[in-house]
């Protein structure tokens, strides 16, 4: 694989997504995690690996529960239902059954214009998004990538999924960080420094959800910190930020652009 890995103001690493406007709306400012050997569900339903593109939106939503029913299965949490369904087809998801800040309390999910654009849906890839958890968010960058491809999983919950929309990974953040600033044998739960946080394109936007789940609990899941470090001691149900995650379609190439965020990558196909 390849990634972005540096501070925010000195990674270029912005990609313009769902507008080809010479100045790119917030809305539609995505940033690039890396490239990666990926599984892409065919037209047939069968797989195949391909290296693609990994690409995350630059701000989070509103802080959104992971899932409105307090359990840690992907496959069945409302933030998955939300992201594939209403923002996936820019939509009003307000009332989807699916939006909730908690687990009682309807959120703003008005994703019309936040949302994935009709001309660009055919630009993101059906990926398999792996689900395997960890029982301690006291591991390294390293260590949470083969988890997160793992069998280790509270008992009875899936260890992948496939899906256009999904979240970053403990990894992702992990390795967003230099090695020269911050060291690859630091646990993600100690990167509340400035030389591993503060030197993170991921980080800074508050409390922020992750995919993986705890493997001991049925209800708490990884999420980023906003001091920094990688937490899991908060519930499904709860509300904290996301940014949606996706694949580009191998298909997708770059039109223009820099990669800065005056004059971030336009993409086509």
């Amino acid at each position: 694989s390849y990634r972005y890995a540096g501070a925010s103001e000195t990674t270029n690493n912005y990609v313009c997504f769902g507008s080809n406007e010479s100045t790119c709306p917030i809305d539609n400012l995505y940033r690039i995690i890396g490239v990666f050997d990926t599984e892409v569900v065919k037209s047939d339903n069968t797989t195949e690996s391909k290296s693609l593109v990994k690409i995350i939106r630059a701000d989070v939503l509103d802080g959104l529960a992971w899932h409105k029913s307090n359990t840690n299965d992907w496959t069945a949490a409302s933030l998955n239902k939300l992201l594939n369904g209403a923002y996936y087809n820019a939509q009003d998801g307000t009332s989807s059954g699916y939006c909730y800040g908690s687990s009682s309390v309807t959120a703003n999910c008005y994703y019309t214009k936040k949302g994935i654009q009709s001309g660009y849906r055919g630009m993101i890839a059906k990926a398999t998004w792996y689900l395997g958890g960890y029982s301690s968010n006291s591991a390294t960058a390293e260590s949470f990538y083969g988890y997160e491809r793992g069998t280790t999983v509270y008992s009875g919950r899936p260890t992948t999924t496939t899906g256009y929309i999904g979240l970053m990974y403990p990894s992702d953040y992990g390795y967003s960080v230099l090695s020269s600033s911050c060291a690859r044998t630091t646990n993600l739960s100690s990167y509340n420094t400035a030389t591993c946080a503060g030197q993170s394109w991921l980080y800074g936007k508050g409390n922020e959800w992750t995919l993986t789940p705890h493997s001991s609990y049925s209800y708490n899941v990884f999420y980023l910190s906003d001091n920094g470090g990688l937490n899991a001691n908060y519930f499904a149900n709860n509300g904290n930020g996301g940014r949606p995650v996706l694949y580009l379609d191998a298909s997708v190439h770059k039109i223009d652009g820099e990669g800065t965020l005056d004059k971030p990558y336009i993409i086509g196909m």
